[in-house]
């Protein structure tokens, strides 16, 4: 029974919802705004827009950016017990997303690990718990920063 206390509860779950749903939205839309530029991928990236419910507004901002250059950029390095990581990202700061990764990945070349598609050449298998808890931390920040698009890794 909730009871004095549904309305927070409400409160907060709708809040954890909402930041997710934000999330998405931005990498929906820099996903969007690079097809433009490219000038290729728009129909995907907004089939995939529509297909999360985006709003009709901003799917119009991602059309039609008025502000800064956006930049892809491909990050390697290592994340703990030595899996390898590759993360694409979209970003208007180069420096702010550069910084966020080298919070998180030691650096090193690991592009040699993967084929062309950025499927693992093999998998560097972690049988300690805790490194494993650590691997599956990181991979899930590097998942949340909102510059980045996709992640790859060895880690299996």
């Amino acid at each position: 029974m909730s009871g004095h206390s549904k309305w927070a509860t409400i409160h907060r779950q709708k809040g954890i919802n909402d930041a997710k749903k934000g999330a998405i939205f931005t990498k929906l839309g820099k996903a969007i705004t690079i097809a433009v530029k490219q000038g290729k991928g728009l129909q995907l990236a907004l089939e995939k827009a529509k297909q999360y419910n985006m709003p009709k507004d901003n799917i119009e901002r991602a059309l039609h950016p008025a502000q800064g250059e956006l930049y892809e950029v491909t990050f390697e390095g290592f994340g703990p017990g030595g899996v390898a990581v590759i993360v694409s990202a979209v970003t208007d700061n180069k420096l702010r997303t550069a910084a966020a990764m080298w919070e998180l990945l030691k650096k090193g070349t690991v592009a040699y690990l993967f084929s062309a598609d950025k499927t693992p050449n093999f998998e560097v298998r972690v049988e300690d718990v805790a490194t494993r808890a650590k691997i599956e931390a990181v991979l899930e920040k590097l998942e949340n920063l909102d510059d980045v698009q996709k992640v790859w890794t060895n880690y299996a």
